[in-house]
């Protein structure tokens, strides 16, 4: 039986003692590189020639995002596990972005980590529960943002005629004091009116107001 070859990069050194003691007791799995830091794994790919990388995000020299990205650059073979004790969905969707296979904390157990280690070797995607919990939880929310109706956009123009509207200044009046024509000013009144969804000024004013744009 082949075994899956593993690298593992991260600079607290006795997490990669208590690694390389789990990862040894594994007959399917063989450690084909431990480093305290990302330049030197990626330094030593060609040559320790993994299938599996396993890899902190906070490391001096190169971080495990970077790490991740010339990994699935130039040996995108490799699938990259980020172990990780960020549980944030910045730091998640950046790895997944990077080319990540999977993200686990680190306070997963023994027996997560090998089945993580098994399934990504297998072209799967793994991730810890709270892991998924986020990623769920970024997904919805940025789909909820989407359907929202973009808030509308008005120019400093737009801003300024409305305000001399809310005043109560007719449309010759306001070109009077803004020193343009009525024709610019209805024309200002009407794109307002279009980007705020509003059929009246009444409603125009509310909507200003609800904003408070004035």
């Amino acid at each position: 039986m082949d075994k899956i070859r593993i690298v593992v990069a991260d600079d607290h050194h006795i997490l990669l003692d208590g690694l390389k003691a789990l990862l040894q007791k594994q007959k399917d799995l063989e450690i084909a590189g431990m480093y305290d830091n990302g330049l030197s794994l990626f330094d030593d790919i060609q040559k320790a020639q993994p299938q599996v990388a396993l890899v902190d995000i906070n490391m001096p020299g190169m971080n495990g995002l970077e790490l991740t990205r010339k990994i699935k650059e130039y040996h995108s073979h490799i699938a990259v596990i980020a172990l990780s004790m960020h549980d944030d969905a910045g730091h998640i969707m950046e790895m997944i972005e990077a080319g990540a296979s999977g993200y686990l904390l680190k306070n997963v157990n023994d027996t997560e980590l090998l089945d993580a280690i098994r399934a990504v070797k297998n072209g799967k995607m793994y991730f810890s529960q709270e892991v998924s919990d986020t990623i769920t939880s970024y997904a919805v929310n940025k789909q909820r943002k989407q359907d929202q109706p973009e808030e509308a956009k008005l120019t400093e123009r737009e801003l300024e005629i409305l305000k001399l509207i809310a005043e109560e200044l007719s449309n010759a009046q306001i070109a009077e004091t803004l020193f343009i024509s009525e024709r610019t000013v209805e024309t200002h009144r009407k794109n307002m009116l279009r980007k705020t969804n509003n059929k009246t000024i009444v409603g125009l004013l509310k909507y200003a107001m609800e904003k408070s744009l004035i």
